[in-house]
């Protein structure tokens, strides 16, 4: 007998017996082989199929931005040609009545008018005017075109004190130069709480990538407040205006209700 048969002779009489282990591991691999490979083509047909859903899903997505923006068009242009109507009577008769904004010296400091605390009847603290209509500042989503300067400004109306049509008209006071009214691009007109651009159409500006109609004057009916004002607080009116690239900045509104006319100037 060779060293090598005796040494593995003596280690087989001290170790323990593995009892065909080593078999059982072959046999085990074997039989679990043809199972591995069905799972393996299981997943990799899984992912087909997911990158594919994905893919749907992105297109489906794409199609729903389609026809969302399809769906404002129309609505747009139909509420466009069919804006709210006003009493246009009482419009013909605020619309009678004379300008009387005041004219700035060019090198003079614009006229800005007070604040009053307005806290007490919504989220606003402070804003432009006596009432019984106040101003928010200028400025809110400025944005230039090749025309001038366009961007949104809030009114609020005490409706305690007036109620019905109002119509405000604007102008640069150290310029003269007239600021004029739109809707707001890309939003559907016509919502309650907006102020509607009326009177004489005076051209039409490309406005965020939207050509909008300009109008000399605009229109607050306080009987379309915006659905969520709360029942303690005074309505908001949100509105739209633009003033030529040359004027000042210096802005005077005049505003006409029933029963009170009021002045309020507000800087740029």
């Amino acid at each position: 007998m060779s060293l090598r048969a005796d040494f593995h002779a003596a280690f087989d009489e001290v170790a323990p017996s593995t009892r065909g282990l080593s078999q059982r591991v072959v046999q085990t691999t074997l039989a679990e082989a043809p199972e591995r490979g069905r799972k393996q083509r299981w997943m990799f047909r899984m992912r087909a199929p997911m990158s594919m859903v994905a893919a749907l899903l992105l297109i489906a997505m794409a199609a729903g931005a389609l026809v969302g923006v399809s769906l404002l068009r129309d609505w747009r242009h139909w509420s466009t040609a069919n804006p709210p109507q006003v009493n246009q009577t009482m419009l013909k008769s605020l619309e009678a009545r004379p300008l009387q904004l005041p004219v700035v010296a060019i090198d003079a400091k614009c006229p800005t008018s007070a604040l009053t605390d307005v806290s007490g009847h919504g989220p606003e603290s402070f804003m432009f005017g006596t009432g019984p209509v106040y101003s928010s500042p200028l400025g809110f989503n400025l944005t230039t075109t090749d025309w001038g300067t366009w961007g949104s400004f809030d009114l609020k109306v005490d409706t305690t004190k007036t109620s019905g049509l109002i119509l405000v008209r604007a102008q640069d006071l150290q310029t003269n130069m007239g600021a004029v009214f739109a809707l707001f691009p890309s939003s559907a007109p016509g919502a309650a709480g907006d102020g509607i651009p009326a009177g004489r159409r005076v051209g039409h500006d490309v406005i965020l990538g939207v050509s909008e109609q300009l109008y000399a004057e605009e229109v607050i009916d306080t009987s379309r407040p915006y659905s969520g004002t709360k029942k303690a607080e005074w309505p908001i009116f949100k509105s739209f205006m633009g003033y030529p690239k040359a004027a000042a900045g210096c802005i005077g509104f005049q505003i006409d209700g029933g029963n009170f006319m009021e002045m309020v100037v507000v800087s740029a």
